[in-house]
């Protein structure tokens, strides 16, 4: 029989066992499990860009008509690249290894990956639009998810386009393109260039500039037409004001400058006559073909490389080439259009370094002086033998209110262009960058102006073609031999027109929808090269 006493003594000890229990967990405690990743199904897969899955189709619609494709245009001894369409926006995707599809949903194939470094055109958007629709990758069509899309250009125009159909083809996953040649390699998106040998022509007699000296296997030249007239007279044929007649009888000169953000200093970029700002490298950056013909300043730069568009400027103008340096290819590309380029590093007698100092990108100046005594003693000076623009101080009737112009130039921080409108002085003043800095005259410590600034409408295609250390690839533009939209804007107006230059060596003409002149005001003008529905902004 159990006493009190004997149920308390139980208890006691029940009590001591429990305490001494819980004290040993306490002293060490047992290990926390460590989690584990649920893996993830291979169809949303870490290098699978897009995650959501449209709801599937109710029908399959009927496959999208495609339009009958065009050449696309090249530079003379250049591969043909593929042909696209031609696109209402611009897209750059946020990461790196994105994978494309062959429709809007990860139902689809993969139709290859795309990177950071790509720029594609787009050509609509799913109905959703959860999905744009891009061209080229591995040379086809393809979808991207938009949350891995950074666009550009006219996005108020991509329309809504039909998925494909979802059957076995476009279900199946594209197989890998293999590397072409190039240092391109493998990638998608661009024209091929790849190593271009100079290995056609021996040199011609006498003296000639271009590729350093080479006097043997040098590429066929183009030349200027036969029976071009040479200009008399005392107007200006690129501003249409008042020049010495002697200078008609020497020749206009390309100056090239460059535009990144440690440039200083643009020394005498409003005393040149025209002014071409192109995008370059990437589709990334911009900088300055200047051409120069009654215009003179003491210090012309910073001069820097050369590019597609300045190569066909300097064409078009017929007109000798200053620059600092330029890739070979690029070399070869400019002799081949005839042009006498007059490179710091092969004729180093007409540049001098920037007193001012500021690395190599404010390093190389050179001056009107310098120049035209270089063409002069060199028998370079074959008159100026271009069709002049049309000129008028009264703007054409019609068009549009142009007070305002943002050309949105991509890295808009620091590259996006603005050009305002000052009733008072008929001329537009030009900021650049999210601060809307004035673009300053490093001679005369005045913001530049122009009385015409051109937005410029071509044909840009990415290519394998490497520019420098950090692998930028280079742009091809098609301006030489072409024609294309050009909305020309003065005194507050902006008319519709188009551009064109289609005989080689004789200049730009601006027309409208009739081929009749659109009249320049007289003074600079600035022409905005950019790719076509680039979204240009212009406010009345």
């Amino acid at each position: 029989m159990i006493t009190h006493w004997n149920k308390t003594i139980l208890l006691l000890v029940l009590l001591i066992l429990t305490l001494a229990l819980a004290g040993c967990g306490g002293e060490e405690p047992l290990p926390t499990p460590t989690p584990t990743k649920t893996p993830i199904p291979a169809v949303a897969a870490a290098t699978d860009a897009p995650t959501a899955t449209p709801a599937p189709p109710t029908a399959t619609p009927e496959p999208t008509a495609t339009p009958e494709p065009t050449a696309t245009p090249t530079l003379e001894g250049t591969p043909t690249p593929a042909p696209t369409p031609t696109p209402v926006a611009f897209l750059q995707p946020t990461q790196d290894d994105v994978n494309t599809r062959k429709g809007p949903a990860t139902s689809y194939g993969k139709a290859g990956q795309v990177t950071k470094a790509d720029t594609l055109g787009v050509y609509g958007k799913s109905a959703d639009g959860g999905w744009y629709k891009i061209c080229c990758v591995n040379g086809q069509e393809a979808w991207i998810s938009a949350q891995f899309a950074q666009l550009s250009g006219d996005t108020a125009a991509i329309a809504v386009v039909e998925a494909p159909p979802l059957n076995a083809e476009t279900q199946a996953d594209s197989a890998p393109v293999a590397a072409s040649g190039g240092s391109g390699g493998g990638r998608t998106g661009f024209v091929y260039i790849g190593n271009v040998v100079p290995a056609v022509d021996t040199a011609p007699p006498g003296k000639y500039y271009g590729l350093c000296g080479l006097r043997v296997n040098r590429p066929v030249r183009e030349q200027p037409p036969a029976g071009r007239t040479q200009l008399s007279g005392d107007v200006n044929p690129l501003t249409g004001l008042p020049i010495d007649p002697a200078r008609l009888q020497e020749r206009i000169f390309v100056a090239r400058y460059g535009n990144e953000p440690p440039v200083r200093s643009y020394y005498g970029i409003s005393a040149a006559d025209l002014v071409f700002e192109e995008l370059m490298d990437d589709l990334n950056t911009t900088r300055f073909t200047t051409l120069w013909l009654g215009g003179d300043a003491p210090q012309i730069g910073p001069l820097r490389s050369f590019r597609s568009t300045t190569i066909q400027v300097a064409q078009i103008f017929d007109a000798p080439m200053a620059s600092s340096g330029a890739v070979g290819p690029n070399q070869v590309f400019a002799y081949q259009a005839g042009i006498e380029d007059l490179d710091e590093r092969c004729y180093s007698g007409i540049y001098f370094n920037n007193p001012a100092g500021g690395g190599y990108q404010n390093r190389v100046l050179t001056s009107s002086a310098n120049l035209r005594s270089f063409m002069q003693n060199n028998g370079l000076n074959t008159g100026v033998k271009i069709e002049p623009f049309t000129f008028s101080d009264t703007p054409p009737a019609g068009g549009q209110a142009a007070n305002r112009v943002v050309i949105p130039y991509i890295n808009r921080g620091f590259y996006e262009v603005e050009w305002r409108f000052d009733p008072a002085t008929g001329l537009y003043s030009r900021f650049s960058g999210s601060a809307r800095n004035p673009l300053i005259d490093g001679n005369t410590g005045q913001q530049v102006t122009a009385a015409n600034v051109v937005i410029m409408e071509v044909q840009h295609d990415q290519t394998d073609l490497v520019e420098d250390v950090v692998n930028s690839y280079s742009v091809r533009t098609y301006i030489a031999g072409r024609e294309g939209p050009a909305t020309i804007i003065r005194d507050g107006v902006a008319i519709q027109g188009r551009w064109r230059a289609l005989d080689k060596f004789s200049g730009l003409e601006l027309v409208d929808a009739a081929g009749q002149a659109i009249p320049l005001k007289p003074g600079q003008t600035w022409f905005q090269v950019v790719p076509p529905n680039y979204g240009v902004t212009i406010v009345g």
